[in-house]
């Protein structure tokens, strides 16, 4: 879905928050609940919200990203950015996100030699 890059202005803005914080206080049921979706969202976007509360539901259960993964066949890129949104660092991109990578070098590596090991002389020249 392709975003306008005609920004709303200020009054707009508030205008139309306006209108959807009084569509939510008419929410009351479940069933009002899938009204107001079904009004302002089409059936994909629907999806794409209840997949992401069902990832923050699964992740605050403490599950692993692999049994998320198979469970809903999303990608392990949405689940991070749901976590994102739990951990309040937003959805998206992040720059300041401290990545922990996984693996047992974490410090220098070895440097391996130019040619290879070779296992006669030590030095060819």
């Amino acid at each position: 879905m392709k975003v306008s890059n005609k920004k709303l202005t200020i009054a707009l803005k508030k205008r139309s928050l306006e209108r959807l914080l009084n569509e939510i206080k008419m929410v009351k049921t479940v069933a009002d609940l899938d009204k107001f979706f079904n009004k302002i969202l089409t059936k994909d976007e629907k999806e794409i919200i209840l997949r992401r509360i069902t990832v923050a539901d699964m992740l605050e259960r403490k599950l692993k990203y692999r049994e998320i993964e198979e469970s809903l066949r999303i990608s392990r890129l949405t689940i991070s950015k749901v976590r994102d949104m739990l951990e309040k660092r937003g959805y998206g991109r992040n720059p300041h996100r401290k990545r922990i990578y996984s693996g047992v070098n974490h410090g220098k590596r070895r440097e391996k030699p130019l040619l290879g090991y070779y296992k006669g002389a030590a030095s060819i020249i």
